[in-house]
């Protein structure tokens, strides 16, 4: 019975902790005419490790994105990316998609 309750453990201990590795990461996202930036921070006490895409929606209706993947961030520090437009075009909305984990070995 005890072996039975230990593998019930286990098994639920391994399939749940499997979803909660990866986490939303809070962006904060700037719209200016020519570019949509965000700033990622790491408020934590340990390194993360951030993927994530910027979009960036024109006048005219086209939707630009950028991703960037795998990036390292150590305690209380930030990482930016950019969406870059012609002064034609410009952007009048903006948004991130980032889901970062922590970087444990």
């Amino acid at each position: 019975m005890k072996l039975k309750a230990l593998i019930l453990a286990s098994a639920l201990t391994l399939t749940t902790s499997a979803f909660a590795q990866w986490f939303a990461a809070n962006p904060a996202v700037t719209v200016l005419p020519g570019q949509v930036s965000v700033q990622v921070y790491n408020p934590y006490y340990e390194p993360i490790v951030c993927n994530g895409q910027v979009f960036g929606q024109t006048i005219n209706g086209p939707i630009f994105n950028a991703f960037f993947a795998e990036q390292f961030m150590p305690a209380g520090s930030s990482r930016f990316a950019v969406v870059v437009t012609n002064p034609f075009n410009r952007f009048v909305g903006g948004w991130a998609n980032i889901h970062c984990r922590f970087a444990r070995w």
